[in-house]
């Protein structure tokens, strides 16, 4: 029997650094799912040429193992995504895998699937389970790590890039990402080591300038962590995350008036953003502004409505500005949508 295609997996640095702690450490779901897409259909497969007019009936499947061989399956398999029919899809993959338990294509192809469908822990182990059956891949692996870190399973995510660094030493992107999922296990010397390893390697890459700066900024070297985010933005000036960085050490250099002036580089659209909102409304109140810091958060809430958070805060700020019926309707809101301090918060507040 020919080799059946390869439909996975996603491969190291297909997706998007981005969001909390530099958003490093952490692919876009959306990323993950549209990649997950592409292998699925990406691969020409021999003998599918009148699959479009043909379709297999689910229902039919019971002995779909003894009548069509595995690349035929993973065939039909192409189609039925291509067509955005996932839940056929699924289940073919789903039974071909029962019937064929040791097959490692099998289940990564359906690992893919469910990542398409966003079944993260799924999906996950079916790597886990085509990894075992091996041979284990450099791919596989990085794939695996990258779930288990989605998963928040951070010693396995670590212990799978450790794997797929093993495999394919020149890669650059596993070292990234390994320190990435190192930095949010606060071990900073090895994420140190990784990121100096993926430094040699590709010095083009801003992520590292970037990381480097988020670890000198845990151990208090602000000196470093301005120098190295300064580094990240020279090789890309308008990735937002990294100015969301400079803005972040300044801020905690006390350096307020600079991290605004900065981040009034940024458009509307990007200022809106709650991390940016955040570090903007910090800064107010650290030049004894809450009500501009306030101000900065309702713009947010008005794209985020449902956001308890946002909105307690926003009645702390509005509290601190001497507003205080409106922090209490705030507050009210607050309460509404779940907060679970901000009851309690009313009942403190000092009679007028």
């Amino acid at each position: 029997m020919k080799n059946p295609p390869r439909l996975y997996t996603l491969r190291a640095g297909s997706g998007t650094l981005g969001g909390a702690l530099l958003g490093i450490g952490a692919l876009v779901a959306g990323c993950v799912a549209a990649y997950a897409m592409w292998t699925l259909v990406q691969s020409p497969t021999p003998g599918t040429e009148d699959s479009e007019s043909h379709e297999v009936n689910p229902l039919e499947l019971q002995g779909i193992a003894a009548t069509e061989t595995i690349e035929e399956i993973l065939g039909a398999v192409q189609v039925y995504v291509r067509n955005e029919q996932f839940g056929q899809a699924t289940t073919v993959l789903e039974h071909a895998a029962r019937q064929y338990p040791g097959d490692q294509e099998l289940h990564l192809a359906l690992g893919d699937l469910y990542m398409l469908q966003k079944m993260y822990d799924d999906a996950y182990g079916q790597y886990v389970a085509g990894i075992e059956i091996g041979p284990s891949t450099a791919e596989a692996e990085f794939t695996a790590g990258t779930l288990a870190n989605m998963l928040d399973r951070l010693e396995l995510s670590q212990a799978h890039y450790v794997a797929s660094m093993r495999l394919d030493p020149k890669n650059p992107d596993t070292p990234i990402y390994l320190a990435a999922i190192q930095i949010k296990m606060n071990r900073l010397t090895d994420a140190k080591k990784n990121l100096a390893v993926a430094g040699l390697m590709a010095p083009e890459r801003s992520q590292i300038y970037a990381m480097r700066s988020e670890i000198a900024m845990r151990e208090n070297n602000l000196v470093i962590a301005l120098e190295q985010i300064h580094k990240a933005i020279d090789i890309n000036p308008r990735e937002i995350a990294w100015v969301l960085q400079e803005a972040r050490v300044l801020k905690r250099s006390g350096k307020a008036e600079d991290a605004i002036n900065l981040l009034a580089s940024l458009t509307d659209e990007e200022l809106e953003q709650p991390e940016a909102a955040y570090i903007l409304a910090d800064c107010y109140g650290m030049l004894g502004r809450p009500g501009d810091a306030a101000s900065r958060l309702m713009d947010v809430a008005q794209r985020k409505p449902q956001d308890a958070r946002l909105a307690f805060d926003i009645a702390l700020w509005l509290e601190r500005a001497d507003e205080r019926s409106a922090a209490i309707e705030w507050a009210h809101k607050a309460i509404a949508l779940g907060h679970e301090r901000a009851e309690a918060w009313i009942e403190s507040l000092p009679e007028p």
